[in-house]
């Protein structure tokens, strides 16, 4: 009996020692988040229905790029994410995802206040590939940022 009551008294001082630290390693986490934000210079402004309209324009391109019908120029995108993703690799990449999953087509774009990047869900052939897709925040809203998540297969 005392076994089982100090047993339980262990497993109870454990749980709260963890409580305490982890609570203690996210206050120290959550610190300089917040100061790095509070540094952070103030977002531009920007057109909502000029970026919105880019953003659709690209998603466009991206489709029919993966779809095979074009292909995307480096002229699409801004320096920094050529600088990080070769116009070749990318290519390759929406290639792979044609090859994998085959024909897509945007099945739905989830709505956000951000007027420069949106998630779509790809509808494709053999399964739904989630996409998100970011543009500059001024004109000519080249694309900043490009994400392929893993497909889900039909």
């Amino acid at each position: 009996m005392s076994f089982t009551k100090t047993r339980h008294a262990l497993c109870l001082s454990a749980l709260l020692a963890t409580a305490g630290f982890m609570s203690g390693a996210q206050a120290q986490t959550e610190a300089p988040a917040a100061e790095a934000a509070a540094q952070q210079p103030p977002a531009p402004s920007v057109d909502a229905q000029a970026a919105d309209a880019a953003l659709r324009k690209r998603l466009q391109a991206v489709v029919a790029a993966i779809e095979g019908k074009s292909k995307l120029t480096a002229s699409s995108f801004n320096e920094e994410f050529l600088k990080q993703s070769p116009i070749d690799n990318v290519q390759k990449a929406l290639e792979s995802v044609r090859t994998g999953v085959g024909s897509c087509q945007a099945a739905g774009r989830m709505e956000s206040p951000n007027p420069i990047a949106t998630s779509i869900l790809l509808n494709c052939t053999k399964g739904y590939v989630p996409m998100e897709l970011a543009v500059e925040p001024k004109a000519p809203y080249r694309i900043s940022g490009i994400l392929l998540r893993p497909a889900f297969w039909k």
